[in-house]
């Protein structure tokens, strides 16, 4: 099994093709791998007086953008659950904005959230570690359009890749 193929056209949603193409060449696992560690360092030290902060143009407070990456890492992880092993049931999208909205707060500081951040990557894995070779060409039905658990995979590493770099731009000034 290579997993260094890159999700083909055939098998993500058109908006996907921008998070999959942030990921750099190679082993989509090794990089899951090295964003489990170096992913929660970044959130760890975000700076606490700017977690409740909101930066125009931008609608979401810092604390938001992690907790949404956390929500997505869940939806993530689900799909590729599901898609995996073949159940062809329609899953229905999530609207972040809507999660977002609900407004959770409560994680105690940027160690909390990284935490989080670190155990929801690591639990992928580790499913990602028990697949079959031929669970990564599984299609699904997810938000009306088919996608591959390839392709949701690959998402995990540019979806955190392209906030990554939003908080940056953010943050540096």
């Amino acid at each position: 099994m290579d997993l260094s193929q890159r999700p083909g056209d055939h098998e993500c949603f058109d908006y996907h093709r921008d998070y999959v193409g942030k990921v750099p060449d190679g082993n989509i696992l090794d990089r899951l791998k090295d964003q489990s560690q170096t992913v929660p360092v970044f959130i760890a030290n975000l700076p606490e007086d700017q977690l409740e902060v909101v930066h125009a143009p931008y609608g979401w407070k810092i604390r938001t953008v992690v907790e949404h990456c956390c929500d997505a890492e869940r939806v993530f992880g689900y799909r590729v659950l599901r898609f995996s092993t073949g159940d062809k049931t329609e899953l229905s999208g999530w609207d972040e904005n809507h999660y977002a909205a609900c407004g959770y707060g409560n994680a105690n500081g940027t160690q909390q959230l990284a935490d989080e951040f670190a155990s929801l990557r690591n639990s992928n894995i580790a499913l990602i570690n028990r697949l079959r070779s031929s669970a990564f060409d599984e299609m699904g039905v997810a938000d009306g359009r088919k996608v591959s658990v390839r392709t949701i995979i690959w998402l995990m590493a540019g979806h955190w890749l392209h906030h990554e770099s939003i908080l940056k731009k953010r943050l540096s000034g």
